[in-house]
């Protein structure tokens, strides 16, 4: 059993008018100084994420948010805490974000790297940052307007697990986006299924130390005739294959097997979505979990 993220090609929707607006796949090839990318999306006045990885070295992946601001960037395949930056993700702009000159993000000649930015929007997405307080069952108040299908914490001021709560495996199970571990019975969402205003989390330090400050990562699940999100699960077959039917061709798809360990996969438009089993092409995977390379 997998459980998916799909972010949706260019349907119209009535409060986001199109996907385009908020959320882009997009490669670029560094060039060693600072620069600007240009991915149509405003994170200056409406906010939101990007998430950078080097396509063909082994290398961290990057994300930076709006909400504590550029110069300070997570890893996805990696425990550690939140790092200042001043050469990685600069600065976010009206149309794009800009860049230093790090090697992760902007080595001069180096071959394609690849963004995924998601714009801040509601029946989209969030970003949330909150202090913890030790309080089994506190509520995190969230702006998506209806209830989100995955969320992602990370505590930032020290080490801990991207700690994964995804609406195919309820709040009794979590997975974490920087492991291979399959889904496991532990309560970090308190029971609570989340709602169209908040999400509520347990006491544990993944989630909610007093101690702790978090950021989370919240993804709506839109299943309308307007939606752009969806976040479902899928079984394959005794060859392995399954087909999951949505109405629209995807931008984004990141993944996980659930019943076993196995690493996370994610795919795009930008790079080449893998081509179905009838079909031919390369399948173009990154590995959240992990520096691989392409």
């Amino acid at each position: 059993v997998s459980l998916p993220l799909l972010v949706g090609s260019s349907q119209a929707a009535a409060l986001l008018t199109f996907v385009d607006d908020v959320f882009s796949a997009y490669t670029y090839t560094g060039n060693g100084a600072t620069q600007t990318i240009v991915n149509g999306i405003d994170l200056a006045t409406k906010g939101g994420m990007v998430w950078i990885k080097d396509r063909l070295n082994a290398s961290n992946h990057v994300l930076s948010n709006t909400i504590v601001g550029a110069g300070y960037e997570l890893e996805t395949n990696s425990t550690s805490a939140q790092g200042a930056s001043a050469t990685k993700i600069t600065g976010f702009t009206s149309t794009g974000f800009t860049l230093g000159a790090d090697g992760s993000v902007n080595a001069v000649s180096a071959p394609p790297y690849v963004s995924w930015t998601f714009r801040k929007a509601a029946k989209f997405f969030d970003v949330v940052t909150y202090t913890g307080n030790d309080v089994h069952g506190r509520a995190i108040a969230h702006s998506l307007g209806q209830a989100p299908g995955m969320i992602i914490v990370k505590r930032v001021n020290a080490a801990g697990n991207w700690t994964v709560y995804h609406r195919s495996l309820t709040t009794a199970n979590a997975v974490f986006l920087n492991a291979i571990d399959a889904s496991a019975a532990v309560d970090y969402w308190a029971g609570v299924t989340p709602s169209a205003a908040d999400f509520t989390v347990s006491s544990s330090s993944n989630v909610n130390s007093a101690s702790g400050t978090y950021v989370a990562l919240v993804f709506a699940h839109d299943t309308s005739a307007t939606g752009l999100i969806q976040c479902g699960s899928f079984t394959t077959d005794g060859s392995g294959n399954a087909t999951v039917t949505l109405g629209w061709e995807p931008q984004f798809v990141l993944w996980k097997k659930t019943n076993m360990s196995e690493d996370w996969q994610l795919t795009d438009i930008a790079r080449g979505m893998p081509a179905p089993p009838s079909g031919s092409g390369t399948n173009k995977n990154l590995h959240p979990n992990t520096s691989a390379a392409e």
